[in-house]
């Protein structure tokens, strides 16, 4: 299973008011002309917003415009924004996210709202130490600021530092959040190969946490994790279907594709992700599974992917955003093993997760690569990372 959170996401916030949902895509040696405007005024591409986002985004770039120090505005604009750029997987759209806070660029102390959004944001662009810096930040202002410290968490957890990550897990726990700190510190067990005891804390945790589906979600998509790292495929699949009961968020469905397509269940992932819409992960998704059945719609998800990731190429924000799913598509749509292997090079100097780690594996293993293989195992076992599917033991430390 190789999926990918929305980066960014992960879903996490019952008690603390709010979902964070983290993930996670990158970059490709595409040849794109530079973009040179002669001025700041210059207006090199209007990007399409549709329906609602359409209508909000006029509104909200009126009231920014009239009022453009008001926070509430440019939060709300920007989280707008963001929202399109999650679903479009469009890096662009993220960078006028960021804009839309320019007001504050320079003040040394902003409004502790905005310094979260910006934070968000990159991470979203997968910049994770500015990340870093801007939740320290806001974590110096409000020491016990639980999104702040969940958010600091995934970040350090996603870039594999996870004695860091440890220490804003316990943040919470301080911050009177003790089942999302023990819900955050039994994920980095679990990466260090601590399966038996990460299980139990998390089935623990499905019993005494609250009566929400979001908690729900997140923690069965935790657990099916796990046990995908621990190479129980089929426990994977079975517990990510239970994280589909209820209020299941879209990251929780790819990953179930995710493991169908790795058992080689791919009717049943074409069937998942009918009517999924039209986000950026699930076309890749429909794509994979589309060559691996020799469908009819191979051909046309695998054009419109290239010509999205091309178009991105353009923006050097979008250059970290990416790396991921374009490795996934040169390896699983295009067969190009050489270039998935340096995507996936690429992808895995900015962001650390298992699923990084696997993907540089099986795209050097494609490619013939026993030194690019043992580049990838290196790094894990530098920063502590345990996954079966990288030929480590199923089982380990309890």
């Amino acid at each position: 299973m190789i999926s990918s959170r929305p980066p960014t996401a992960r879903l996490a916030a019952h008690a603390l008011g709010a979902l964070v949902v983290l993930a996670t895509l990158a970059a490709t040696p595409v040849r794109a002309a530079s973009l040179h405007p002669a001025s700041d005024s210059d207006v090199v591409e209007t990007l399409p917003t549709l329906g609602a986002y359409a209508r909000e985004q006029r509104a909200l770039r009126r009231a920014a415009a009239q009022r453009p120090r008001d926070p509430e505005v440019a939060l709300a604009l920007s989280r707008s924004l963001l929202e399109r750029a999650r679903h479009d997987g469009d890096a662009r759209l993220a960078g006028q996210a960021l804009g839309a806070l320019g007001a504050w660029d320079a003040d040394p102390d902003p409004p502790l709202e905005v310094r979260l959004q910006r934070a968000t944001l990159h991470q979203h662009l997968h910049a994770f130490d500015a990340a870093a810096a801007e939740l320290e930040a806001a974590l110096r202002a409000a020491p016990r600021h639980p999104q702040a410290l969940l958010t600091l968490a995934t970040v350090r957890r996603v870039q594999g530092r996870y004695a860091e990550s440890d220490a804003a897990c316990h943040g919470l726990g301080a911050a009177g959040q003790a089942l999302y700190a023990r819900a955050c510190l039994a994920e980095n067990r679990a990466l260090r190969g601590e399966h038996a005891a990460a299980r139990r804390e998390l089935q623990a945790l499905l019993a005494e946490g609250p009566d929400d589906a979001a908690w729900f979600g997140w923690i069965r998509t935790t657990l099916g994790e796990l046990e995908a790292r621990a190479g129980r495929g089929e426990a994977a699949i079975e517990t990510l279907r239970e994280a589909q009961r209820g209020d299941a968020d879209p990251y929780a469905r790819t990953a179930l594709a995710d493991a169908l397509i790795e058992a080689h269940r791919c009717r049943e992932a074409q069937r998942l992700l009918a009517g999924a819409g039209d986000a950026e992960a699930v076309l890749l998704r429909r794509a994979i599974v589309e060559q691996a059945l020799g469908g009819a719609e191979a051909g046309p998800l695998r054009r419109l992917l290239a010509a999205r990731y091309a178009q991105a190429a353009l923006r050097p924000e979008a250059a970290a955003v990416h790396a991921r799913e374009r490795a996934r598509f040169a390896l699983e749509v295009e067969g190009d093993a050489p270039r998935a292997l340096a995507l996936a090079r690429a992808n895995l100097a900015a962001q650390r997760e298992a699923v990084d780690f696997v993907l540089m594996d099986r795209a050097a293993r494609a490619a013939g690569d026993a030194a690019a293989r043992a580049e990838a195992a290196a790094l894990a076992a530098r920063i502590g990372l345990r996954d079966a599917r990288l030929g480590g033991s199923s089982e380990t430390r309890s």
